[in-house]
């Protein structure tokens, strides 16, 4: 795996014709094992890609994350490290010129929508698709709601029989990094959380069959490798205030307006204890140009139980928090069971504790752009 990753980096500059694949904005496990699973399979087997791969075609993965960015993400970096894959060899967001590279053809995993100008030739997500999605014609597509990306990629891998016709070393390190996204995005499958969808236990079982996992030893393995992630994702013990804002991180633009959505590994009210936490949040809410910053804090407690909450945080327009408050409250769609929480807060930020686990940040986004839709 890191002969091909370092290959991949090597050429990165060359002229030959490349494919890059790329996960979202938040870089999480999800999306960055997605893409070097995807990115290498592809490059092995690229059926999908059809007359976009041609001869001596590159197929690179990209973590959607500036380079200085990357130890924010401690569970990716934690969990590529154990895989053996050498950090420097990955290809982060900055580190291509993507305004010189236009010809470099791209394939989005766990998102379908881009900012990027280059042309889409391919899509695996696991989220509803977004209103205002545009989708190529010649592209390869697939959208399903599924508990994880992961899922859907391991789906692509297995039913290519790369396991049969290749006995490539490298297989193995693609199955773990899918089969670790799948445990950690599924809260090692909670009947609490509902994430997990019938095809993630499917192919989390053929996984664990592909690794020799006994059905007699299949839960002890979840469970260990589902805690040595959140530990790894909840170690935040060399991050600063500022830093957690920028660990998992979405960013929504609409109508000239900005909201920024941190999602934190603890809860809102355990974060705004910490040190210059306001400072930081004013600063973070002035680099991004932020109108609205919404707090979403996840807190996996020793028993596997889950706490969420969220803090809607005005930063210079009271009128769209309060207009974003009020849509959560009011969501038909979507009953985030919210329970205000009392707040000495003079800026006018509104808490929640928020009772109903199921719905996260995927289901917030769309309730966010559509209030933003009708700003005038």
């Amino acid at each position: 795996m890191n002969a091909y990753l370092q290959r991949c980096k090597t050429l990165l500059k060359s002229g030959l014709n490349k494919i890059a694949v790329i996960g979202n904005e938040s870089c999480d496990l999800d999306s960055a094992v997605s893409s070097v699973a995807f990115a290498f399979h592809l490059q092995h087997k690229p059926n999908l890609l059809g007359t976009w791969y041609k001869e001596n075609t590159i197929v690179v993965p990209v973590l959607n994350v500036a380079r200085a960015e990357l130890p924010l993400k401690t569970e990716v970096t934690y969990y590529l490290k154990k895989q053996g894959i050498t950090l420097d060899a990955l290809i982060c967001r900055d580190e291509i010129d993507w305004e010189s590279e236009r010809a470099v053809n791209v394939v989005l995993v766990d998102h379908h929508v881009s900012n990027l100008k280059q042309n889409v030739v391919g899509i695996i997500d696991h989220r509803p698709i977004e209103s205002n999605a545009q989708f190529n014609s010649n592209a390869f597509k697939t959208i399903e709601l599924v508990g994880s990306c992961a899922t859907l990629v391991g789906r692509e891998i297995i039913n290519d029989g790369a396991f049969a016709a290749e006995s490539l070393e490298a297989y193995d390190i693609v199955m773990d990094l899918l089969y670790g996204a799948i445990v950690l995005d599924t809260v090692n499958f909670s009947k609490q959380a509902d994430k997990a969808k019938p095809l993630d236990y499917e192919i989390a079982q053929k996984i664990e069959t592909y690794r020799h996992v006994t059905e007699e030893c299949r839960l002890a393995h979840r469970e260990t490798l589902f805690k040595s992630l959140v530990a790894a994702r909840s170690d935040v013990s060399e991050l600063n205030a500022s830093q957690l804002l920028l660990k998992d991180l979405k960013i929504i633009t609409q109508n000239e307006r900005i909201v920024s959505l941190p999602g934190f590994p603890m809860a809102v009210q355990d974060y705004l204890k910490l040190s210059n936490q306001s400072e930081h949040l004013h600063r973070f809410a002035t680099s991004t140009r932020s109108n609205v910053v919404i707090l979403l804090g996840m807190k996996v407690l020793p028993d596997g139980s889950v706490r969420r909450d969220i803090g809607v945080i005005p930063i210079d327009d009271k009128p769209l928090a309060v207009r974003i408050v009020s849509a959560l409250r009011d969501c038909k769609e979507m009953n985030f069971e919210l329970e205000e929480l009392k707040s000495s807060d003079s800026n006018g930020s509104t808490f929640f504790q928020q009772h109903n686990l199921k719905a996260s940040r995927k289901q917030l986004i769309p309730i966010i752009k559509s209030v933003l839709s009708v700003v005038a």
